[in-house]
C-alpha cells in the first residue's frame, strides 16, 4: 500500500509576485533617500566652497592692511569678467585677480557653477580710514537651478 501523497510545499506565483512588488516599494524608498543624501552633500560640498572663497578674499583684505578700502566695489561675474574699483593699485588689482581664479580656475572646472563675487568695504570710522567693515559675498546657481550665496561680514585694517 502507499501513503497518500502530500502536496507539494512551495510558494504560488501569486505570493512571489507579491514578494517582489513589496520588495520594490521598499527598494524605491531607500533609492530615493539615497538620492537625497547625495543632493545634501553637494550642497555642503558648495557651502565649504563658497565659504573657501570667501575667507581667501578677507585674507587678501587683511593682507593688504592699510589697503583695505581699495578693495570696495571689487566683483566677480558669473562669465568671469572682473571689476577693479579705480582707486586700486597695481597690488590689490592683482589680487582681485587672483581671486578670480579661485572662482573660475582656467585649467580646472570651478568648484562651484556660475560662481560670482562681491566685495564691499566700508570705514567705520568715515574719512576714508580703516577699521573697515569688509562684506564678502559669494554666489553661484546649485544644480537644481536655485541661486545660492555665502556672504561673511568681519572687521579689517585695524
Amino acid at each position: 500500500m502507499h501513503a497518500p501523497q502530500q502536496p507539494e510545499q512551495g510558494f504560488t506565483l501569486i505570493e512571489t509576485m507579491i514578494a517582489l512588488a513589496i520588495f520594490a516599494i521598499g527598494s524605491l524608498g531607500i533609492l530615493t533617500i539615497l538620492m537625497n543624501g547625495f543632493s545634501i552633500n553637494a550642497e555642503g560640498n558648495n557651502l565649504t566652497s563658497g565659504y573657501q572663497i570667501a575667507q581667501n578674499a578677507i585674507g587678501m583684505i587683511r593682507a593688504n592692511g592699510s589697503n583695505a578700502l581699495q578693495f570696495d566695489g571689487a566683483a566677480v561675474s558669473k562669465t568671469g569678467s572682473v571689476t577693479i574699483p579705480g582707486s586700486a593699485n597695481t597690488v590689490v588689482a592683482q589680487a582681485i585677480v587672483s581671486w578670480k581664479n579661485m572662482l573660475h580656475p582656467a585649467a580646472l572646472p570651478p568648484a562651484l557653477p556660475s560662481a560670482n563675487g562681491n566685495i564691499a568695504i566700508v570705514s567705520l570710522q568715515g574719512g576714508g580710514m580703516c577699521p573697515c567693515t569688509a562684506t564678502i559675498s559669494v554666489g553661484w546657481v546649485s544644480s537644481n537651478g536655485t541661486p545660492e550665496a555665502y556672504t561673511v561680514q568681519t572687521i579689517v585694517g585695524y
